[in-house]
C-alpha cells in the first residue's frame, strides 16, 4: 500500500470527497479519544452530509491532538437515529472486529438527538473507496 503525504491526502479529499456535498453548519462539539487511558479532544473542523451520494453518511474533518497529521479524516455512517446504550453494546464487538470506532454525536445539536455513529479513519485514497 503507498504511502500518502498529508497534502496529497488533503488535496484527494477536496477534489474527490467533499467536492459536491453539503458542509453542515453551525457549532460543533469535539469527539474524545482515549490515548494512554486519557481522553484527548479531536476538535470537529468540519462535518458534510453526504446524504446525496449516499445515504446515512457523513464525513468528518477533524484537527489531530498530535502534531502529525495535524488533520485527521473520518467517513461515518449513522447506525441509530436515536443512540442508546444498548444499541452501543450490541455494536462494540462488530466495531472492534472491524477497526471502527463508536461514537454517540449529535450532528445537529439544536435538535439534541444524538445518533450512533460508526467511523472509519481515512488515511489513504483506498480506504475511503474501500470503506463506501
Amino acid at each position: 500500500m503507498p504511502i500518502f503525504s498529508e497534502k496529497e491526502l488533503k488535496s484527494f479529499v477536496e477534489s474527490e470527497v467533499i467536492k459536491d456535498i453539503k458542509k453542515i453548519r453551525g457549532k460543533k462539539t469535539p469527539i474524545a479519544e482515549i490515548v494512554d487511558n486519557t481522553f484527548l479532544a479531536l476538535l470537529v473542523k468540519s462535518i458534510y452530509d453526504m446524504n446525496k451520494v449516499i445515504k446515512k453518511f457523513y464525513f468528518f474533518i477533524v484537527q489531530n491532538h498530535l502534531n502529525q497529521p495535524k488533520i485527521r479524516y473520518f467517513l461515518a455512517i449513522t447506525l441509530a437515529g436515536n443512540s442508546s446504550d444498548l444499541l452501543v453494546q450490541i455494536a462494540k464487538d462488530f466495531a472492534l472486529k472491524n477497526g471502527l470506532k463508536l461514537i454517540q454525536y449529535s450532528i445537529y445539536p439544536k435538535t439534541l438527538r444524538t445518533q450512533l455513529l460508526s467511523m472509519k479513519e481515512i488515511k489513504n485514497p483506498t480506504d475511503y473507496s474501500n470503506s463506501i
